[in-house]
């Protein structure tokens, strides 16, 4: 009984696969966590080029939107 090549290949990408995952969860991530500089909080301004209109956010309740206001 011969496998064709597609299903070497689908159970060779599942074993690497898997491999893979014990690595991450036995020795460690694969890719290392990516951490801030510090742990200031920077505020940001979202607004057009002349800087005449600013996004903000407004607070109704629970529910949180983005509204668009002149400065």
């Amino acid at each position: 009984m011969t496998i064709d090549q597609y299903t070497k290949f689908l159970l060779t990408l599942i074993a690497v696969g898997i491999l893979g995952l014990n690595f991450h969860l036995y020795k460690g991530s694969i890719i290392k966590n990516a951490f801030a500089a510090n742990e200031q909080i920077h505020k940001i301004a979202i607004c057009n080029e002349q800087g005449t209109k600013c996004a903000g956010v407004s607070e109704n309740g629970n529910h949180f939107r983005i509204i668009v206001t002149p400065r």
